[in-house]
């Protein structure tokens, strides 16, 4: 459902290409990937509810950027996909591990934050 709209080559302009709506399907595909995880954060809420547990959600932005050692947050800390080597103090691990790290910790202290009160 979500996949480009296929090209429609111009018969008399070699080269160029007609319009095919790739604009409002960029628009509609937003939605669609949009409502797919506004869905799966509702089913897993009443999972973690029935579970007695609490789900707290937590902006994933710039998670695997920022190191856990130093709080340093910088684009060139992450070199590879896989490899996160902090530019100011050199610590080094897998970026999926140090965004996991750094998830964990945004969570504990919201649900701190939030018995606090």
């Amino acid at each position: 459902m979500t996949r480009r709209a296929k090209p429609v080559p111009d018969p008399e302009n070699h080269g160029a290409f007609l319009p095919n709506g790739q604009a409002a399907k960029s628009g509609l595909n937003k939605s669609i990937l949009d409502a797919g995880w506004g869905v799966f954060l509702s089913v897993l809420t009443a999972k973690a509810e029935k579970a007695g547990r609490d789900l707290i959600p937590v902006n994933p932005a710039n998670t695997s950027r920022t190191c856990p050692e130093c709080g340093h947050c910088a684009k060139g800390n992450r070199p590879s996909q896989a490899v996160f080597t902090c530019q100011q103090c050199g610590f080094t691990g897998h970026a999926d591990v140090i965004g996991a790290i750094n998830i964990l910790r945004a969570g504990t202290a919201l649900r701190e934050t939030a018995h606090a009160a």
